[in-house]
């Protein structure tokens, strides 16, 4: 009976349900990682095998392994998205949407406003459930509003989703839309550093007023440089 006893915890270990579809590195690698169903069981596939425990696990994208495209999965976001996104290697020389996820350059925002002008979305992208969804995408401004509830002003902007939300323009102009709406990666712009900031200013170049500082990420007139520096005088929003 103790011998039984003794081989108990070995047992459970062996019916205990493995984690299936992560790679498990020891040390996080530089290159990047998905999990293929397609690489064979003996791993012996370009980029399969990837943390030496695993042959789901596979590099892709740069390298040795820039024949081996990287999926969207292959971004790793700290909080879910609310736009389009895939793989670009075309990233690592910078661009629009790129780096989306915040860890990696190829990781690129596509399709819907603010990249709808910008950053077409390829086959293959991924299109979060939570994401606003027009049938035909419309010319004023719109964001992903967590705090919407039923008849506030903008929210169920694409009749489908009540955190969908029209802002800055029109009848919808007291609903003030967030600096994330600037674009960076053109003519090399990048996010300004602290404590230089933006914010969306509809106003922007209607009038003398609003000039200085707007086109801020040279790609929409309303995204706006303010707070420090040479836009001291423009407070931010």
């Amino acid at each position: 009976v103790l011998a039984l006893a003794a081989l108990l915890p070995g047992v459970a270990a062996l019916v205990q349900p493995r984690r299936l579809g992560a790679c498990s590195f020891d040390n996080e690698p530089t290159v990047s990682s998905f999990w293929d169903e397609s690489c064979p069981e003996d791993g012996q596939s370009l980029g399969c095998l990837a943390d030496g425990v695993h042959a789901q696990c596979r590099f892709c994208g740069v390298g040795d392994y820039s024949e081996v495209l990287c999926p969207a999965s292959a971004c790793s976001f700290d909080n879910p998205p609310h736009l389009p996104y895939y793989w670009d290697e075309s990233c690592l020389e910078g661009g629009v949407g790129c780096r989306a996820d915040g860890h990696h350059e190829q990781c690129r925002f596509c399709g819907k406003f603010p990249y709808n002008g910008t950053v077409p979305c390829p086959a293959g992208a991924v299109t979060p459930v939570k994401a606003c969804e027009f049938d035909n995408e419309p010319e004023t401004p719109h964001f992903w509003d967590a705090t919407c509830e039923d008849g506030m002003v903008g929210c169920k902007a694409d009749g489908k989703h009540i955190r969908c939300r029209f802002c800055g323009a029109g009848d919808y102009a007291e609903v003030q839309c967030p600096a994330s709406l600037c674009t960076w990666g053109a003519k090399n712009l990048l996010p300004p550093a602290a404590p230089l900031k933006v914010y969306w200013e509809p106003l922007c170049w209607g009038t003398s007023e609003y000039i200085l500082g707007c086109l801020a990420d040279g790609i929409h007139a309303q995204c706006r440089y303010c707070g420090a520096g040479e836009y001291a005088s423009i407070p931010c929003q």
